[in-house]
């Protein structure tokens, strides 16, 4: 069998699980709905002693299952396996707290989108869209969410557990960035640059001496200068995330450093700059607000963590905006080093071909919403 072949079935069994998991959901349901008024509040515990589960896991696929048999649409997506499941239960939480219409607009908008799109393109694209449909239940939801920050400690095996910080999405890029810029300034030794993070973020934690970071800790935020003076609700974009609320993104603005950016008008993309060599400061910026993330399929490495990689290889003419992307390590290893192939397209685009010759085109990423003519 060819590679394509071989993926053609790997595709089929993952319809079929996702087809399994849809059928699991609807017999949940059945079955919950069948248990008489007493046992109604405890049927649980006969799913979590039939599946050999856990009371917690068995509240856990029944909440599951209640969430998408209430969205006959999703639920449908699921079952031809257009969407896997955490996709499905991710387009139900992330419309709930949206109202009809808006639900249905949402609902119907996401499951087009779903299917090609990683789950965290989707979770962008929704929170986007719930701002566009109803930016005061965007604001609702992010403090709802705020309210629930938290700090927790998973036991992991082998003498090793976790600690899981929640936070502000922008709170979080900060200490990332900081715990990052320590990290990368240590003298090279056997560890890895994860595990100097980690070593990092120990010490900083229980107050042990830390070298100073290198540079000013910083994240990039982009919005429209009539969200940023209170005219329009457009949400700002936080890179490495996706959208944030608009009053939390004036908070942020109101003590940052910002800069000017010019869009196209007819496609709100960052507009094109000089050539040279190496990539200059002005460069590297436009291309970080141009393209926010690495241009491989599904990768969410932010671009001012990548490298720019000329697409076609340097000319001494081709140091350009339209030639340059960013790529991190992995994708720029990947495509130096491997079958894998990318060009740049004249829309704006960057397409990859994989080994298995089929080809998977990136997405633009306008910064501000095009002109209205």
């Amino acid at each position: 069998m060819t590679l394509d072949e071989l993926l053609v079935e790997v595709e089929a069994k993952q319809a079929a699980l996702c087809h399994a998991k849809a059928e699991l959901a609807t017999a949940l349901i059945t079955f919950h709905v069948a248990a008489d008024d007493r046992d109604y509040r405890f049927v649980q515990n006969e799913i979590a002693c039939a599946l050999h589960i856990s009371r917690r896991g068995a509240d856990r696929i029944l909440s599951n299952a209640s969430e998408l048999t209430e969205r006959p649409r999703v639920l449908a997506a699921l079952s031809a396996g257009l969407i896997d499941e955490s996709k499905a239960l991710l387009i139900v939480d992330q419309i709930r707290i949206l109202k009809e219409p808006q639900t249905s607009i949402a609902e119907a908008n996401l499951l087009d989108y779903a299917p090609t799109r990683t789950y965290t393109s989707i979770r962008r694209r929704a929170q986007t869209l719930i701002h566009k449909l109803d930016p005061k239940a965007a604001d609702l939801r992010h403090e709802e969410k705020r309210k629930r920050r938290l700090v927790e400690k998973i036991n992991l095996d082998d003498g090793m557990a976790e600690l899981r910080h929640t936070m502000t999405a922008h709170d979080t890029a900060m200490a990332f960035d900081h715990i990052d810029r320590i990290a990368k300034s240590l003298p090279k030794d056997d560890r890895t640059l994860d595990q100097k993070r980690a070593d990092v973020a120990r010490d900083l934690l229980l107050g042990l001496d830390t070298p100073a970071p290198q540079g000013q800790t910083m994240v990039y935020l982009t919005m429209p200068i009539t969200a940023l003076l209170g005219l329009t609700d457009d949400p700002g974009m936080l890179a490495g995330y996706g959208p944030i609320p608009t009053n939390v993104a004036q908070d942020i603005a109101a003590g940052g450093i910002w800069k000017r950016i010019l869009t196209d008008p007819a496609t709100g993309m960052a507009e094109e700059v000089s050539d040279t060599y190496r990539p200059s400061p002005k460069q590297r910026e436009l291309i970080n607000a141009r393209y926010p993330r690495c241009t491989a399929i599904g990768c969410q490495q932010p671009s001012h963590r990548c490298d720019l990689d000329h697409c076609c290889p340097f000319d001494g003419t081709n140091t350009t905006i339209r030639n340059l992307r960013p790529k991190c390590r992995h994708h720029h290893t990947m495509k130096t080093h491997s079958n894998w192939r990318c060009e740049n397209r004249e829309d704006g685009t960057h397409r990859w071909t994989t080994p298995a010759k089929r080809t998977y085109d990136t997405e633009l990423e306008p910064i501000a919403e095009p002109a209205p003519f």
